[in-house]
């Protein structure tokens, strides 16, 4: 992906882990992916468009204000960026591979954050939907936002996985 240098290390750490699930490259010896954890939330893709949070970290928790789980992921995006947002969820399922989104979240009293959203599909039971693991990762200025609570994400740039050809089909003739 270029310019992933520039994503905080534990972006880079989390991108490396589901690269690897994806099966496009080894898994790394040592990182820092375990250090996300209570910064992960999933969320689900429904037919309807909504995007309901099926998990929710305990730092999101207290960064958001509230436990967001069986919200709409949905509600946080105007038509536009949302639009975005679906693009890259649509990108990250054809490739499987995880894909993020530079983001600035907007509190309630003007208060404004940089963060990173990382988005990369789960392999799961067919019953249990089209899932995806996602980190919120701020990139510094928590101390800003006053505790108040994320209002709103507005969508600074789009970092998807690159495009995979599709797989060449092959004729195969039967004569009985």
């Amino acid at each position: 992906m270029l310019g992933e240098e520039t994503f905080h290390p534990d972006t880079r750490a989390l991108l490396t882990y589901g690269r690897a699930l994806a099966g496009a490259q080894s898994p790394p010896k040592r990182g820092r992916a375990d250090q996300v954890l209570e910064r992960l939330f999933v969320i689900e893709r429904m037919a309807e468009g909504r995007l309901p949070i099926r998990t929710f970290g305990r730092d999101l928790v207290n960064l958001f204000g509230a436990d967001l789980r069986e919200h709409d992921f949905t509600r946080f995006f105007l038509a536009p960026d949302l639009e975005l947002l679906r693009a890259l969820i649509r990108a990250c399922e054809a490739a499987g591979e995880p894909g993020i989104m530079r983001i600035t979240a907007e509190m309630g009293d003007g208060g404004r954050l940089g963060a990173e959203l990382l988005i990369t599909p789960l392999k799961v039971d067919s019953h249990l939907g089209y899932r995806f693991l996602c980190m919120f990762q701020a990139l510094g200025g928590e101390a800003f936002t006053h505790g108040q609570m994320i209002q709103r994400l507005r969508v600074g740039s789009l970092h998807p996985p690159a495009a995979k050809a599709p797989a060449k089909l092959r004729l195969a003739v039967v004569n009985d």
